[in-house]
């Protein structure tokens, strides 16, 4: 009898605690949402400076959800300097930049020969970023010693490799694209930034 006693108080106290943890974790999504509709309403204030800092601090936090968020935001934000000041803190967390290569039309042998070399990508690894004035150091995965300085300004990032080379721009769709010269030869490339 005392057992059947212990087993329904167990049992209380289980489903007790079980709800009072539900209960616990509602209040802190509520919280949470209400946190995350405060930021956003600062990311659409219509101060200019009040939208800047919200992205700012948001992109420079620990929190993974805000700064996905400023991520979202940024880049698809119609405000250049929102998309600048976005992609200057992506590339922080940015270690290797995969360019997809885009095989000209009538491309002679020679271009076909380099393009199949490279297997139509080309990986850059970004080394010593420095997010204040843009610049860093690059080397294709191909050839990691050979490393060049590179450089981010505003929407442009301009690399070179030990044979490629170009500048990149930030189009509507997130992307880095330009056209790239490899081993003498011009590709159109792009990488998806987020």
């Amino acid at each position: 009898m005392k057992i059947k006693k212990l087993a329904v108080i167990a049992s209380i106290a289980i489903a007790f605690s079980g709800n009072v943890m539900a209960e616990s974790l509602v209040e802190q999504i509520k919280k949470r949402a209400g946190a995350i509709s405060e930021v956003k309403t600062l990311l659409n204030d219509p101060d200019q400076n009040v939208r800047l800092a919200a992205l700012d601090v948001m992109l420079k936090s620990n929190d993974t959800a805000m700064r996905e968020l400023a991520y979202t935001t940024g880049f698809n934000s119609a405000d250049d300097t929102f998309r600048a000041v976005t992609l200057r803190n992506k590339l922080n967390e940015t270690d290797l930049l995969a360019l997809t290569l885009t095989l000209p039309e009538n491309a002679s042998e020679k271009i076909q020969k380099t393009f199949a070399y490279y297997g139509g990508i080309l990986s850059l690894q970004f080394k010593d970023y420095d997010e204040k004035n843009g610049k860093f150091t690059t080397a294709s995965t191909r050839n990691p010693g050979y490393k060049k300085a590179g450089n981010l300004s505003g929407l442009s990032l301009t690399f070179a490799t030990s044979y490629c080379g170009g500048t990149l721009v930030l189009n509507e769709e997130s992307e880095l694209a330009g056209t790239i010269t490899c081993d003498g030869h011009l590709f159109p490339a792009k990488a998806n930034i987020i």
